[in-house]
């Protein structure tokens, strides 16, 4: 399905009949089959919305400026058009930064976070990497550069790469460039204040590497619940549903109950 936000079409599945409400946001690269486990789990349970960012998948990709503030309010203004009222917003990866955004600029819209493998509050040391990775978007030799990311994103025994590099690959070098040039001025200005912000439980599930500074969030949002997959790199959502699914329902179920 497809709704037109000042004449941007974004691309949504929606499923199930809730309360609980959730909804699930994809990274940078991905599109709304990064989330198929958790649509099918918890579609059973609840109302589960799984949109597609703007120059993902198949929403409209149109040459513009990419932004996390900006992606977060097509997620803001989905959820009035679909009469979601208190959802749970899950991201992966960019997703995660994405939710905090809402949760820090629509207080009255989320009922609690989850971050999955965001890199929040990462590293200062993780710029030059970064600066390679962006600078390998920028070239000619960008399908190489997807394949790289997405292989030091990935463990050796993780089964998704493929599928991975296929929805990154199928996301426009502009669109791509655009919004990684954005992560680290976000971290850099925004971060700390959206996290500050947040007023709702927080659930931040950690895979294989390490991409945001626990300590330090904790620190400005008290209610974090700090956790960690087991065997899967940077797409954990798609390696490891049957943990990541089961982490988000404890969470709902002992920090959330009114979201039920």
């Amino acid at each position: 399905m497809k709704l037109a936000r000042e004449g941007i079409q974004l691309s949504f599945d929606i499923s199930g009949v809730g309360p609980p409400e959730y909804v699930f946001v994809h990274g940078l690269g991905g599109d709304r089959t990064h989330f198929a486990p958790q649509r099918a789990y918890f579609s059973r349970k609840g109302r589960v919305l799984i949109p597609e960012l703007r120059g993902h998948g198949d929403s409209d990709k149109p040459e513009e400026g990419y932004s996390i503030e900006g992606l977060a309010e097509d997620i803001a203004w989905l959820c009035a058009q679909l009469g979601l009222e208190k959802p749970i917003i899950a991201g992966q990866s960019l997703g995660g930064n994405i939710a905090l955004e809402v949760a820090a600029h629509h207080p009255d819209l989320v009922a609690g976070v989850v971050c999955l493998d965001s890199g929040v509050l990462f590293p200062d040391s993780a710029g030059a990497v970064f600066e390679d990775y962006l600078e390998g978007l920028k070239g000619p030799s960008f399908a190489d550069a997807i394949r790289k990311i997405v292989a030091d994103s990935c463990l050796p025994t993780d089964h998704c790469r493929a599928h991975v590099e296929q929805t990154f690959l199928a996301t426009p070098q502009h669109v791509m460039v655009s919004t990684f040039e954005g992560i680290f001025p976000w971290n850099a200005h925004r971060a700390r204040d959206c996290i500050k912000a947040c007023r709702v439980p927080v659930l931040y599930i950690q895979a294989a590497h390490l991409l945001a500074d626990l300590d330090a969030f904790s620190e400005l949002c008290p209610q974090l619940v700090a956790a960690k997959a087991v065997g899967s790199g940077h797409f954990l959502a798609l390696e490891v549903p049957e943990q990541v699914n089961a982490m988000i329902d404890r969470f709902v179920s002992l920090y959330l109950p009114g979201a039920a």
